[in-house]
């Protein structure tokens, strides 16, 4: 798909400056708010009518302060890298992320997105058909059970977070150090919750974070794992093409906008990551409206049914299903 490069950088960046201003009020607003509904619900406990509501107020909150940090990752947030970097540090517990070792992480995601050559820097891991074909029955086996909702949505990001984020591997890169501070303000944070109320404060407050893990995962997979996503090798995939055809908008509302600071505009977040998630929609909508983008937009329940998709078929350009039968495999299910 041809497109005006220049052009559209020229509109893009008067929106990757980071207004401080902003920035604040932004996070402030969500802190208070996640503190408030946080707080509430361990005062709730046993009082179901006003717990559940408080226990959605946390887990809302608790995702756009995941959010706030992915832009810190980013050093979008602020305007500068020391902000972006105090901060990012100062939120981990709350985001359940180590912030140097998932910077490192993400940015070479970032880097390295709709490479097939590098599909390790992705979130969730895809098979080509091909793949699938010459693979071993064990292996086929590990994948169906990988691909499954079950281990992507309902168990593996809460095991991810709240487990496998506390030592990822990345921190014998980026330090140590930092993933100590990060593992001390996490534990220190769930001694505060303990301390205030109990152990049925820390199952409130972990029922918070299932939900924000399995509801958030959704966003990871159904922006690189829609049926018409680009995949390619370099050096014959170029960057702009990866981020705009390798990345998908969610049109799941304006509520979830908010809650995920716009995260769902994530063709533009990967063109240009500079953009800060409170100016990412008006950014994208600005593009739009100059005929510079046309977004692969994906509602809510044809998000559920990305879940299907499972292999990338490199010839005819999309993901397909499994195969239904042991013939064929390049034949997508009905």
């Amino acid at each position: 798909m041809a497109r005006n490069g220049a052009e559209i950088r020229r509109v893009s960046r008067p929106f990757m400056q980071a207004d401080d201003r902003r920035a604040w009020i932004e996070f402030g607003a969500t802190f208070l708010l996640f503190l408030l509904a946080l707080i509430t619900a361990l005062n709730a406990i046993g009082t179901w009518l006003i717990l559940i509501p408080a226990v959605l107020l946390t887990t809302a909150t608790a995702l756009r302060i995941y959010m706030i940090q992915h832009d810190c990752l980013h050093r979008a947030f602020f305007s500068t890298d020391r902000m972006n970097d105090i901060l990012g540090t100062l939120i981990s517990p709350i985001a359940m992320t180590p912030y140097q070792a998932t910077r490192y992480i993400h940015n070479q995601h970032h880097a390295h997105v709709a490479d097939l050559d590098r599909r390790d820097t992705f979130e969730i891991y895809v098979m080509t058909v091909k793949e699938w074909q010459e693979a071993s029955w064990f292996r086929r086996l590990w994948y169906r059970a990988y691909r499954s909702p079950i281990t992507l949505i309902l168990v593996g990001p809460f095991v991810f977070w709240v487990i496998l984020r506390r030592f990822p591997l990345a921190a014998l890169k980026t330090g140590l150090g930092e993933l100590l501070l990060h593992n001390v303000l996490f534990f220190l944070f769930n001694l505060a919750i303990w301390a205030y109320a109990g152990w049925a404060g820390i199952a409130v407050w972990y029922a918070a974070v299932y939900i924000a893990c399995a509801g958030g995962a959704l966003i990871p997979y159904c922006v690189h794992n829609f049926e018409n996503v680009h995949w390619g090798v370099k050096p014959g995939l170029d960057f702009e093409t990866a981020a705009l055809e390798g990345s998908s908008v969610l049109d799941w509302g304006p509520l979830a906008d908010l809650v995920t600071m716009n995260i769902a505009y994530h063709d533009l977040h990967h063109l240009y990551a500079k953009i800060p998630g409170y100016k990412l929609k008006a950014a994208h909508q600005a593009l739009e409206d100059a005929g510079l983008i046309q977004s692969e937009k994906i509602g809510f329940i044809d998000s559920l049914k990305c879940l299907r998709w499972k292999l990338y078929d490199e010839d005819a350009l999309k993901m397909v299903p499994f195969p239904r039968g042991p013939v064929a495999a390049t034949t997508p299910a009905e």
